[in-house]
């Protein structure tokens, strides 16, 4: 069957001066039939099969408030918070494959993409053109007319992932506390965009911009090894496995730092890790 979603939103919005308002919203999110791997047992003469149903479900929850300044003298701002709880028996077709032996699982725990919190705010300071000008001038030109500056900042807390007590190679086993227990790193970016307008014939417009994205080059931790928390050590070379893994290769005469160096290399994923800062020059037309 295919997947369902329902979704509810009430909200009030207050209007605190004439270029400003206040926005409090919440939501519910029901998502059926999800699809999930399932294991079918008893079966006579082959004992049991694979294949996939419409077992999985979950809901998401949350409260969002925003912040909404419009045409301030030369400053419009946006803030939102927001709060979700996203739960459910499944984040993905194959999240029970592990688990899909002991039957049909029904505990309810944090999804993949549940983040708890979120802030967002985008600040834009511009200059207008013309009598509506305020800012500096040479020699009487206007030279930061159709100008402006937007800084977008996001916060968000750790998305949840399930926590191993024994470090294997890349992996683990045995999970420590529940389902999903444990939380990633918060990851934050702040975002930068300069441009200016330019009227060329009096038809055609023109923008030059340069864009900043991870103006500050934080090294945003996007995902990390299940047995130490951590995105660049999975704990298995300082673990008793790991220490028996490398008396065997030096016991078999093979090259033990050559193992340690491709070990190394492997463990070091940039998938784990954000972006760097990146900058981009560009233009666009319009008539």
């Amino acid at each position: 069957k295919p997947e369902k979603t329902v979704d509810y939103e009430v909200g009030f919005q207050q209007k605190l001066s004439n270029t400003s308002a206040l926005k409090i919203s919440a939501y519910y999110k029901e998502m059926r039939d999800m699809i999930t791997f399932r294991t079918i047992f008893p079966v006579p003469f082959i004992n049991s099969y694979d294949t996939y149903d419409n077992l999985d479900f979950g809901t998401v929850t949350g409260f969002s408030f925003q912040y909404d300044l419009r045409g301030t003298g030369n400053v419009t701002l946006l803030a939102n918070y927001t709060l979700q709880f996203a739960d459910g028996t499944g984040s993905n077709a194959n999240s029970s494959r592990g688990i899909a032996n002991n039957g049909v699982i029904r505990t309810l725990s944090p999804l993949s993409f549940d983040e708890r919190h979120r802030f967002v705010a985008s600040l834009d300071y511009r200059y207008r053109s013309g009598a509506a000008y305020n800012g500096p001038e040479l020699f009487g030109a206007q030279i930061f007319a159709n100008a402006g500056l937007n800084l977008q900042f996001n916060t968000v807390s750790g998305r949840p992932y399930t926590k191993y007590l024994t470090p294997g190679e890349l992996t683990g086993s045995q999970i420590s506390g529940a389902i999903s227990g444990a939380r990633k790193p918060w990851n934050s970016t702040l975002n930068l965009r300069i441009d200016k307008s330019f009227t060329i014939a009096k038809s055609y417009r023109i923008n030059v911009y340069l864009r900043v994205s991870n103006v500050l080059d934080k090294r945003n931790v996007i995902n990390v090894y299940p047995a130490t928390g951590a995105p660049d050590d999975d704990g298995f070379l300082a673990s008793a496995n790991g220490i028996s893994k490398l008396n065997e290769i030096e016991n078999s005469k093979r090259e033990i730092q050559a193992y340690l160096s491709s070990y190394q290399w492997r463990i070091l994923n940039p998938n784990y890790f954000s972006l760097p800062r990146r900058m981009f020059i560009g233009a666009s037309f319009s008539f």
